[in-house]
């Protein structure tokens, strides 16, 4: 797979940044800190001191509703990791502390721009144990009635994903494709924000919900219009952010991906329940040691034709509870 580093790697230095949690609108400190080869990712809570700790692991997902939280044997959680977990996958972070001063992680602009700005700003450091990474061997399909998504083989890590509002407030479907690397997920996905509707944040500033939500890290639709004054960082934000969350909560397996994700108004839980099920087949992908793939590379399947055929429905289904939800 083109543009990944052969060897793990971790920062050069230790790094933080300051926000406030989407959820509780309470400050929030984040923490990177260098770690040992195949240590993988870690998080800790610093507000606590026992039991604190987290791996990041597909396995200790406990709630996709409104982001993607991890939590440990002992109820210790902590929530919206996606946005930096995409960073770190773009970046190619294999093992790495991250310290975090409470129970969620900052939402800064609701993208996933501060985090590869931060990582950036001390840089990284190969270390001495190779890189393996899942390659796909054969399709992977979730579908449901107004949604699906599909894994497959390929030579790169690429996605082509569509989101459609059933007409929502008069919002067109979207749809990007994108094929991954460094460089490129700076420019074309990281800065997409999170997004939803100003009725459903109304509702739920009401319950008491995203007291931290607001125009400086999402982007809200009211009566078909964006209200932030800056408008659309893309024309296509929407679906971009889409992409920018699935690569966070696919790194949660450990391991870059080689192959193709296609899919339909995918959102968190799909994506965990699409990595579980690959994990749980291991006739569906081989790990490949990126340090000895030249002498021993095999024939990559080739790419399969996407089966589902999709028909954008007359009604509206496609409702986020937040701008935070998605």
């Amino acid at each position: 797979m083109h543009s990944v580093c052969p060897k793990q790697t971790t920062l050069k230095a230790p790094v933080s940044i300051k926000g406030i949690g989407v959820h509780s609108a309470l400050s929030a400190t984040l923490e990177l800190f260098p770690l040992a080869a195949n240590m993988g990712i870690i998080f800790e809570r610093t507000d606590l001191k026992n039991n604190n700790q987290i791996i990041a692991n597909i396995t200790n997902v406990v709630d996709t509703s409104f982001s993607t939280t991890l939590g440990n044997s002992h109820g210790v959680t902590l929530s919206t990791v996606e946005h930096l977990m995409a960073a770190l996958s773009a970046c190619q972070i294999s093992n790495v502390l991250v310290k975090v001063s409470g129970p969620e992680m900052p939402i800064m602009d609701g993208s996933a721009t501060a985090f590869v700005d931060l990582i950036n700003t001390v840089g990284i450091v190969e270390q001495n144990a190779p890189r393996k990474i899942i390659r796909i061997l054969k399709p992977l399909e979730i579908k449901e009635e107004r949604r699906w998504v599909r894994l497959e083989p390929a030579d790169t890590f690429s996605f082509k994903l569509s989101v459609d509002f059933g007409g929502r407030e008069g919002l067109q479907p979207e749809d990007h494709v994108y094929d991954f690397s460094t460089e490129s997920f700076t420019t074309d996905i990281s800065q997409a924000r999170s997004f939803g509707f100003y009725e459903d944040a109304q509702k739920l500033y009401a319950a008491g919900l995203a007291k931290g939500s607001s125009l400086d890290n999402a982007v809200v639709i009211k009566e078909g219009a964006v209200m932030n004054e800056d408008g659309l960082r893309y024309e296509n934000e929407m679906v971009r952010h889409k992409i920018l969350d699935a690569m966070g909560d696919f790194y949660l397996t450990g391991s870059l991906i080689q192959g193709r994700c296609v899919g339909f108004n995918i959102g968190h839980e799909f994506n965990n329940r699409l990595m579980r099920n690959l994990l749980a087949d291991k006739t569906t992908y081989e790990l490949v040691d990126l340090a000895k793939r030249p002498a021993e590379e095999k024939e990559v399947p080739k790419k399969a034709e996407a089966i589902v055929a999709f028909t954008s429905p007359s009604k509206s289904f496609f409702q986020p509870l937040s701008t935070t939800a998605l």
